[in-house]
């Protein structure tokens, strides 16, 4: 009897996994839908949009293109302290839910921002205010470094989505907090116009790819530990 009470716990588990899988996929394809629709019909608009808002007070303009690019200290302050929190945790014996999280979290952050730093080399898009105001068309310019160029995809948003993704799996009962937060992050680094659409939507696929690859690799490495 318990044998068949096993199997069906398995077998519910495995259901629940496929939905799951499912729902995720149908999710990230309608984002690169969506991120392909923006590139070409909804970008260019809404930088308009917001630019015209900004510019009309020149203190609020300045605000907004003065905000400090913190990313990297974020990035590097998460790592250090999700990796130094582990190995105090296996050093006193303890491997639990928090030591997965702090695991996969030290990995998959700056994983994240070294797979967004790569692919912003790559498409050397122009951000909304060289194009705007430098008159570059926002289209990709292949392997340009140049000051104003590799926006896409939107750094912070990669890295964050990698964060909140694999905080919504190890801790799902702030999953709305965690959905809330990247909202507006979305919201301000497209009403900075520091980021166009499309490109926080692409950050947003590449940063929750990233962690379900990462949260994968760690079950299954995991796994095989115990």
């Amino acid at each position: 009897m318990l044998t068949g009470i096993a199997e069906i716990k398995k077998g519910g588990n495995l259901l629940t996994a496929i939905f799951s899988l499912k729902s995720r996929t149908i999710v990230l394809l309608v984002t690169v839908s969506l991120t392909a629709i923006s590139y070409f019909y909804f970008d260019t608009g809404i930088a308009q949009f917001v630019f015209r808002i900004l510019n009309s007070s020149d203190r609020l303009l300045q605000t907004a293109a003065d905000i400090p690019d913190l990313l990297l200290h974020i990035v590097i302050a998460i790592t250090v302290s999700s990796w130094v929190g582990y190995f105090i945790l296996v050093r006193r014996g303890i491997c639990n839910h928090l030591t997965d999280f702090l695991r996969v979290c030290g990995t998959v952050v700056p994983m994240a921002f070294v797979a967004k730093t790569g692919l912003q080399y790559v498409f050397g898009r122009p951000d909304p205010y060289a194009w705007l105001l430098a008159h570059e068309p926002p289209r990709f310019y292949w392997f340009r470094d140049d000051e104003g160029y590799g926006c896409f995809p939107s750094g912070h948003m990669t890295v964050f989505t990698a964060l909140m993704t694999t905080l919504s799996y190890y801790y799902p009962r702030y999953r709305p907090i965690y959905l809330g937060l990247l909202w507006l992050l979305a919201l301000a680094l497209i009403i900075t116009d520091h980021h166009f659409l499309s490109d926080v939507l692409a950050g947003a696929v590449l940063g929750s790819v990233l962690a379900f690859i990462t949260i994968k690799f760690a079950r299954e490495t995991g796994a095989k530990t115990v």
